[in-house]
């Protein structure tokens, strides 16, 4: 009897893959890939979520090792070294899929100021990082997710 539910259960899988199969492979091609600009500066910027997210869970105990954050904020920081010029091709125009916005190049001069910010405010989350003084992490830390947010709100869709 086993084998005869086992056979049900793979004929069932077998037809339910056949019919759901190539309406989701229809809406993964239909989602618009990124133009290799945009793909790189994504690149970039994710090692900040990235950075947040381990640093929180590493905070709440979740994951991690607390004598990871040093590494992780230093990353955070030689990151930001290189978002301005991630950003320096005006990109307007290109077919593919991007969360920047045209204002990036209207406004280079805004742009390139609040990334300068973030290079410094990462900069310091690192020291306070390194040295290990979490009293002076967590305002630092919070100074870097206010830059994130400043371009976030003003320049990304």
């Amino acid at each position: 009897m086993k084998i005869t539910h086992s056979i049900k259960t793979v004929a069932i899988a077998a037809v339910l893959a056949g019919a759901f199969g190539p309406v989701a492979a229809h809406s993964a091609e239909e989602k618009e890939k990124r133009f290799a600009e945009s793909q790189y500066r994504h690149d970039v910027m994710e090692h900040f979520s990235y950075g947040f997210k381990k640093i929180t869970a590493i905070m709440k105990g979740q994951a991690g090792e607390k004598a990871h954050i040093p590494a992780i904020a230093a990353i955070m920081a030689e990151a930001a070294t290189m978002a301005k010029d991630s950003f320096a091709k005006d990109t307007r125009g290109m077919a593919g899929r991007t969360e920047a916005k045209d204002k990036i190049w209207d406004n280079w001069q805004d742009y390139a100021s609040r990334m300068d910010k973030l290079v410094v405010d990462t900069a310091a989350f690192a020291a306070a990082a390194k040295g290990g003084d979490m009293a002076a992490m967590g305002p630092a830390m919070k100074k870097v997710g206010g830059s994130c947010k400043s371009c976030h709100d003003e320049y990304k869709d």
